[in-house]
């Protein structure tokens, strides 16, 4: 069959536009018969289409709801919500069907759907609906499946509590930068509304998670609010601004610094360590760079109960510095010290 209709068809565009291929001088067809033949195949084309448009077919149709276009449910989406009344469930944003019926019936419900058709609405007067009854389908087309088959319209009291807003922005700095300080949000709080049984349980709103990479300098990034429960609970703001500094940092180290042992007296030289100084290697800002250089408050420390615990003959110093010199990657050489227990002064 593909090959007769592949030769018709050679024919059919030959006698069209006269091809060479197909007809010889003599028998080249006059201009009416061409146009003859043509209005001919668009003639078959037609009525071969009103043909098949007049069986049954399957066919998906998705139709979108109020709630696809509005952040939080009013009385324009669903009637008979007043205002100190929430659904307690989200809407679905579309409802998706398979619909059986004539093939032309159900071209011009899927074009209506998708181009004419305004967005369902709900009515809060129902606590809960079959979906189908959502629907005004011509009598010829019935569903076959829908997706979702019910749903629950219960309302319960709104309420409205004022929540910290959470960073889910993650700064990447670039050598040789290192973040200092604390993210500052801007604003830091957003008033939420929507129904007691789900903002009772909420603690903070957080923002989309995003990266932001290549930080050298103060950065001030604009990042929206994550829209989870869109619908079922509104919001007073959509954005913030998330606030992170970053500082240029070199490389200072401080040596001959002797280990201090916690726990043990001034004086007590009931354990020895070997070495007993060590070099401390770290990053500063260069801003505090001088002030780390001359400070006496970093130290390296081991503690008297962690060589009473230790089995192994060696232990791990840890480096001690004030928190405003905002030190990064510290390190202690050597890592590792052997000690010696003085068992006649004990």
């Amino acid at each position: 069959m593909p090959g007769v209709l592949q030769r018709l068809w050679l024919r059919v565009r030959g006698a069209i536009f006269e091809d060479p291929s197909t007809f010889d001088e003599s028998s080249r067809p006059s201009g009416v018969r061409r146009r003859a033949l043509f209005f001919s195949l668009i003639a078959s084309i037609i009525i071969w289409l009103l043909l098949s448009l007049s069986e049954n077919y399957y066919i998906a149709v998705e139709y979108a709801t109020c709630a696809s276009q509005q952040q939080a449910y009013s009385s324009s989406c669903v009637e008979g919500l007043d205002a100190d009344s929430a659904l307690a469930q989200p809407l679905p944003k579309s409802i998706r069907t398979t619909l059986h019926g004539p093939g032309r019936s159900l071209l011009v419900e899927r074009f209506q759907a998708r181009f004419w058709s305004n967005p369902i609405v709900f009515d809060a007067s129902v606590p809960e609906l079959e979906t189908q009854f959502l629907l005004r389908l011509p009598e010829e087309i019935t569903i076959e499946s829908i997706v979702p088959e019910r749903i629950n319209l219960q309302k319960e009291a709104k309420m409205e509590r004022v929540l910290p807003i959470e960073s889910r922005v993650v700064f990447v700095p670039q050598s040789p930068f290192f973040l200092t300080g604390e993210v500052q949000i801007d604003p830091d709080t957003v008033r939420v509304f929507g129904p007691a049984s789900v903002v009772s349980q909420l603690e903070v709103w957080p923002t989309n998670s995003d990266t932001v990479e290549g930080v050298s300098d103060t950065v001030h990034y604009s990042v929206n609010l994550l829209d989870s429960l869109a619908g079922l609970v509104n919001l007073s703001i959509r954005n913030t601004t998330v606030k992170q500094l970053a500082s240029q940092y070199t490389e200072g180290q401080k040596e001959h610094i002797r280990v201090r042992i916690e726990g043990l007296l001034d004086g007590n030289n009931t354990v020895q360590l070997d070495p007993e100084f060590v070099t401390i290697t770290y990053q500063v800002p260069l801003s505090k760079f001088s002030e780390a250089q001359q400070s006496q408050f970093i130290q390296a420390t081991v503690s008297y109960d962690q060589i009473f615990a230790d089995t192994t003959g060696h232990v791990k110093p840890i480096a001690q510095y004030p928190p405003d010199l905002m030190l990064r990657q510290v390190t202690i050489s050597p890592e590792r010290l052997q000690y010696f227990i003085n068992i006649g002064s004990q």
